[in-house]
């Protein structure tokens, strides 16, 4: 497959960058698939779970959602706080879907993405044909915690770095044992010069509207008023109350929503990044682009 092309769309004055990758014209197999990032990352986050998609395969689509990669720098970056609210970022999907004639997309997300890909299945319903939950917050942080408690842990201090090698070395870190160099347009992408430092996109007072969002997502509604299938994929590593919280979580799902699936990866929290053969493939089986997969999943 070759890389992604980007493209721009513009919504009420605001500049949406996005990568394509399947995009010529011709008549592809499976319904489309449309990818939403998580918190402090960007639509190259996706590169590798891209790749491992055939080139004869359907239509990907990964947006960079507002406060990110290039949507989230000047003179394209919404304003802050009112366009940084829930309810843009769905119309942002909505938006995507319907410029780009993604016909009943495949939607997932990952991370915070994936509790926008779940509000934005809940709210398009049938115009959606899959949802795929990728490690998100499968219960509403409502439950567990007050929102100043929740700013505590949810806004550490972001960081700066005084080179492109430090912020690899950082994410490196983050990516142990699947850091390649692959990963470098994704760390370019979620970096800005300030001064002769380079810093994330995403800023502070952007990411607590962000989290804002998140915080309030009514989740738990959410899973059983979804009409389109679903498969929640959980990674298995991580500290012991993260951990937790997804296994309790993964229960409380079974019996609110018994139809979605659930399933779990030995991986830390990025599954697309650790497993994205894995992530392709679950991608293939839900769009129909998989032919043996796809009937497994009818029956």
């Amino acid at each position: 497959m070759t890389g992604p092309a980007d493209g721009w769309l513009d919504r009420d004055g605001i500049s949406i960058h996005y990568l394509e990758w399947n995009a010529d014209p011709a008549p592809r197999p499976g319904r489309p698939i449309l990818l939403l990032h998580g918190l402090s990352s960007n639509a190259h986050y996706w590169d590798r779970v891209a790749r491992h998609l055939s080139p004869a395969g359907p239509r990907i689509v990964a947006l960079d959602q507002r406060g990110h990669g290039l949507t989230g720098r000047p003179p394209h970056a919404p304003p802050v706080p009112d366009g940084y609210a829930m309810e843009r970022l769905i119309d942002d999907a909505a938006f995507a879907i319907e410029s780009l004639g993604l016909d009943h997309p495949v939607i997932a997300g990952h991370s915070w993405g994936a509790t926008v890909s779940l509000e934005t299945a809940a709210r398009l319903g049938d115009a959606i044909s899959a949802l795929v939950f990728i490690d998100g917050p499968i219960e509403g942080f409502a439950n567990w915690f007050s929102w100043d408690e929740a700013q505590q842990f949810m806004q550490p201090p972001l960081p700066r770095y005084t080179s492109f090698a430090q912020a690899v070395d950082d994410v490196r870190r983050d990516f142990d044992g699947a850091w390649g160099d692959d990963l470098e347009p994704f760390v370019m992408s979620r970096l800005v010069q300030d001064g002769s430092d380079l810093v994330l996109t995403l800023t502070a007072p952007i990411r607590l509207e962000l989290l804002r969002g998140l915080f309030e997502s009514p989740v738990d509604h959410l899973w059983t008023v979804l009409d389109a299938p679903a498969a929640v994929l959980l990674a298995k590593q991580g500290p012991a109350a993260i951990t937790s919280r997804r296994e309790g979580g993964a229960k409380a799902l079974a019996k609110a929503a018994p139809g979605v699936e659930v399933r779990w990866f030995d991986t830390p929290h990025d599954i697309p990044v650790f497993e994205p053969e894995a992530i392709a493939r679950e991608l293939a089986r839900f769009s129909g682009s998989d032919p043996a997969a796809a009937q497994k999943l009818q029956d």
